[in-house]
């Protein structure tokens, strides 16, 4: 997972109008399932997904599905055609690494991680690879911070910087957990604080 720093601010990405109701859920609805499935500690895979590729759409926090990561800049598709579009596009010019789908898994470090391009983007195999690969970490270092870490590098500057993203969006979630994509709307709220701003993080490994 390489590439470089490619800040999105919130104000530049909040939400599309075309973006279906089905897409601005579906990663959270994977990343909720791998995290009871593999009992993780609560939100933080969400977490990790917010610091890969969240957004707002409709004023409410999710994570993207068709996001893609590559020299050094992070962009967000309305559809999955669109998204595989410019990957094909990418990799037709050279570039061979490229982050893809809700976890913004690498397809040029992990290439056998699926079986095609078209299942790279599948929010249940993006996030359930990403979601193994985690949980892999921490059976070998028995420690949720150092796993994080790891995920993004093993280069100890560049995953404690990581770790401090994630752990801010950790308490975005949870400060806004009731306002994410997939929780029903209240029918009248005071508007939540919309927090930091999170970046597509630069990919080292």
């Amino acid at each position: 997972m390489r590439g470089r720093a490619a800040l999105l601010m919130l104000a530049l990405l909040s939400g599309v109008s075309a973006a279906g109701a089905g897409d601005a859920v579906a990663c959270l609805s994977a990343i909720r399932d791998a995290e009871r499935q593999m009992r993780m500690p609560g939100r933080l895979l969400i977490a990790i997904g917010v610091t890969e590729s969240g957004r707002e759409v409709d004023g409410r926090l999710t994570v993207w599905p068709w996001t893609v990561n590559a020299e050094g800049r992070g962009r967000y598709f309305d559809s999955k055609e669109a998204a595989l579009a410019h990957v094909r596009a990418l990799r037709r010019r050279g570039v061979r690494s490229i982050d893809v789908g809700c976890m913004q898994v690498n397809l040029h470090w992990h290439p056998a991680a699926f079986p095609d391009l078209e299942t790279a983007f599948d929010p249940q195999a993006n996030v359930a690879y990403a979601a193994g690969m985690l949980k892999a970490f921490h059976g070998d270092l028995r420690n949720w911070t150092r796993s994080v870490k790891h995920y993004h590098s093993r280069t100890p500057d560049r995953g404690s910087a990581y770790f401090d993203r994630v752990a801010a969006n950790l308490r975005l979630v949870l400060l806004r957990r009731n306002d994410l994509a997939d929780m029903p709307p209240p029918r009248s709220r005071k508007p939540e604080p919309a927090g930091e701003p999170w970046a597509l993080p630069a990919r080292t490994r």
